[in-house]
């Protein structure tokens, strides 16, 4: 199993180009020495949806990607994975199976989904569907169960390993605490589990956001809240030669959370470096980093 600790490139589709703070998202990456590239023939921004699912150095499973939620509206927004990835140059293993990418998380334990694929696969048995999925993957699958009030059912929402046998579970305690506590004793039957939780006078509405992290290696691009601009400032060198320093501030009132986040982070993940980065436009789309990327390890890149 290919898990984000093994990767080390990063695709964004075109598009992310085009959105309000997408150019800056890529350039903070690329500013860390990230291999950063682009996904072709794409119709939204949310690569983590359909792109295959890497499972080792060569082998990608392809699923039929089709979700219920852009269905009847917004089907002029699914971008066909075959073809993509045709375009790239990928072969996948075509499963047959209704997968949103974005209710796959990967761990050295397995790999979590949202049960809503029994929803979306309600052709097949439990069993069969079970036996499909693992067979597939190559993994066994923990299952967590679908809060209907939260229609994407994305496990990349949810829930994160951090490092093996261990995860990291949002705050959904702040949403659901029934949801929080079947989550989190399900997971305690394979995981140590960690829980974010921010300590605040007023919760912001979106900041189940930090769990959407994007990890490449041991680099973690932690999403921040807080709108930010770049600024220039002006240096002098020893040699008194003036330089350009770009530096990022603030354009609008501090999130409390993200420096929150940021601490939490450091303490449970302290052999990663964090990285935060201000995404707040694609947060309000329902996404963070994880969502609007897809990460492999790729020995040659294509």
């Amino acid at each position: 199993m290919i898990l984000d600790s093994d990767t080390n490139v990063i695709y964004f589709s075109e598009l992310v180009l085009n959105i309000l703070g997408g150019l800056g998202i890529v350039t903070r990456i690329r500013e860390n020495n990230i291999s950063v590239k682009f996904i072709p023939a794409t119709v939204d921004i949310w690569a983590r949806d359909y792109m295959p699912i890497q499972i080792d150095d060569q082998k990608f499973i392809g699923y039929e990607y089709c979700p219920d939620y852009l269905y009847p509206n917004f089907s002029s927004r699914i971008t066909n994975q075959a073809r993509v990835c045709d375009k790239m140059g990928f072969d996948t293993f075509a499963s047959g199976l209704i997968i949103d990418g974005g209710n796959v998380v990967k761990t050295s334990k397995g790999i979590i989904m949202v049960d809503k694929v029994f929803n979306e696969n309600s052709h097949l048995s439990r069993i069969e569907l079970i036996n499909q999925l693992e067979t597939a993957f190559q993994s066994e699958i923990i299952f967590l169960p679908w809060d209907r009030s939260e229609y994407y059912g994305h496990a990349d929402g949810i829930v994160r390993e951090i490092f093996d046998g261990t995860v990291l579970l949002t705050n959904y305690h702040r949403y659901s605490k029934k949801y929080s506590l079947q989550f989190e004793q399900i997971l305690s039957r394979y995981f140590d589990v960690k829980i974010l939780d921010f300590n605040v006078e007023k919760q912001h509405k979106h900041n189940w956001c930090y769990i959407n992290f994007l990890r490449i290696g041991n680099t973690i691009f932690l999403p921040q809240l807080t709108p930010m601009r770049p600024s220039i400032n002006r240096e002098c060198t020893g040699d008194d030669v003036t330089a350009d320093k770009t530096e990022y501030i603030p354009s609008e009132k501090i999130v409390e959370e993200d420096a929150q986040a940021v601490e939490q982070f450091r303490y449970y993940m302290p052999d990663c470096q964090i990285i935060p980065i201000s995404c707040p436009q694609i947060v309000k789309e329902g996404g963070a980093l994880n969502c609007i990327s897809w990460n492999i390890k790729a020995p040659k890149l294509p």
